[in-house]
């Protein structure tokens, strides 16, 4: 049923992207771009060669009811049997090879994509010259110009489609979360901005598409490509580089301009996708750097350096603006059974497990952190002794709820409680203070609570 589903999808996208391109035929054989061949590229790659013989089947249909295959010349069968054949063969390398992954969010995987892309392009239009002059008698003064205009244009087609690709399969199957994304929160302003880029680029074009000047300045159409991806990431970079492509051309082709040389035109779409993978990538890749470094690796909540820097900040404006502070050290008990019995996977699932204990018990303002090996910590925002209380205990009784995976066996947790204060000067003391009463509800038979400075536990 999957590969039904996926087929009826592939076939549907191909001929929706045909006949989409169909619309801007801005030379003779020639579309400003052509997405369809990055529809059998995407579904080869992605899902296999058992989709090879699917792909055959939506070329076949893929121009109905206007081009329909069963009136097809010599070479029309010949160029769809060259687009079938070079995009699946380009699939099949690409999958086999494991040259870059979807969504798209590394320059290594912008970079395989391009050199693939620009050769299998390279391929096809070399073919597709040698067919025209076999069956059509091409004249040699036509060489040059045809051969860029179907490498140009396929390269700017499939790197278009690709970008769609890689936000669909971002959104639907959720492999990636972007950092810095625009629609994190709201989705009106990132639509607003992506209205008035695409507003913008074609009065530009309608403007200056009238005079020769749009020769030497149609590169401008770039700016926004290069803002959205150093401000906004890969997510906002990709729409809005798909965005000023399809205004574009569609003010160029529907409108008529021929000011702007159609080469130019089609290389301009193919560095404007180009450009805004690379520079999105490049963001990605270091607001990942960036999280990593701030980030225990195995339960991803902050480590301990970017917890004194956040810390320390929280701290002071506590102490300057006199509101309450507490914190909270958590500390597993008898943790190195759990390690040395069951082994250092069932470990690290438990500290996750626990790390998510603690994101829960968090508010927005609150931080939290893993110290180093089964120490936790939480400092909590306006907290005061009785809301710090609270927390500990629900933390502590949600530990008690793990299971060490494979075993019937539970947790139990130890939390030491320290509040800010006129002994506590920097938050070097406050976590003296709490490391002193978790040692206290350790000695107390562990699975407590204990305030700094009191002489019973809180809860048991």
């Amino acid at each position: 049923m999957e590969f039904i589903s996926r087929s009826l999808v592939l076939i549907l996208l191909y001929y929706l992207t045909w006949h989409f391109a169909s619309l801007f035929e801005i030379a003779p054989l020639v579309s400003a771009f052509y997405p369809a061949a990055g529809v059998i590229f995407l579904f080869v790659f992605h899902y296999g060669a058992r989709y090879i013989p699917v792909a055959g089947v939506a070329i076949l249909l893929g121009g109905l009811p206007f081009d329909v295959f069963w009136n097809w010349s010599a070479d029309n069968l010949t160029m769809s049997l060259r687009q079938w054949l070079v995009y699946s063969a380009a699939g099949l390398v690409a999958r086999h090879w494991r040259l870059f992954a979807l969504p798209i969010k590394t320059v290594r995987d912008v970079s395989a994509l391009i050199v693939i892309l620009t050769f299998t392009t390279l391929v096809s239009a070399a073919i597709a010259l040698g067919l025209l002059i076999q069956f059509a008698g091409l004249q040699p003064e036509l060489y040059k110009h045809l051969f860029f205009g179907f490498w140009i244009g396929d390269l700017g087609g499939v790197l278009m489609f690709m970008a769609a690709a890689t936000l669909f399969i971002d959104l639907y199957e959720g492999h990636h979360v972007y950092h810095g994304d625009v629609f994190k929160d709201r989705l009106a302003w990132p639509l607003t901005l992506l209205l008035l880029t695409g507003m913008s680029v074609s009065a530009y074009f309608l403007v200056a598409g009238q005079e020769d000047i749009i020769n030497r300045i149609g590169y401008l159409i770039l700016l926004p490509v290069a803002w959205a991806a150093t401000v906004y990431g890969m997510r906002f970079a990709l729409l809005t580089a798909l965005v000023v492509n399809l205004f574009a051309v569609a003010t160029y082709a529907l409108l008529d301009l021929d000011s702007y040389p159609v080469l130019d035109l089609q290389l301009l779409f193919a560095v404007t996708v180009c450009m805004a993978m690379i520079l999105g990538a490049s963001l990605e890749e270091r607001e990942q750097a960036r999280f990593d470094a701030a980030h225990d690796p195995l339960t991803r909540v902050m480590n301990r350096r970017a917890f004194f820097d956040h810390g320390s900040a929280l701290f002071e404006r506590a102490r300057r603006h006199e509101r309450n502070l507490a914190l909270l050290m958590v500390d597993l008990d008898f943790f190195k059974l759990v390690n040395d019995t069951w082994g250092h996977k069932c470990g690290d699932q438990v500290l996750m497990s626990v790390a998510e204990c603690c994101r829960r018990a968090c508010r927005q303002t609150d931080l939290h952190a893993r110290l180093g090996g089964e120490e936790f910590v939480l400092l909590l925002d306006d907290a005061n002794l009785e809301q710090a209380q609270i927390v500990a205990e629900r933390l502590r009784q949600a530990v008690e709820k793990i299971i060490v995976p494979f075993t019937n066996h539970t947790l139990t947790a130890s939390i030491g409680i320290s509040l800010l204060d006129e002994q506590a000067r920097s938050l070097d003391d406050l976590l003296l203070q709490a490391d002193k009463a978790l040692y206290q509800a350790k000695a107390d038979g562990r699975n407590n609570c204990k305030v700094y400075g009191s002489t019973a536990p809180t809860a048991s």
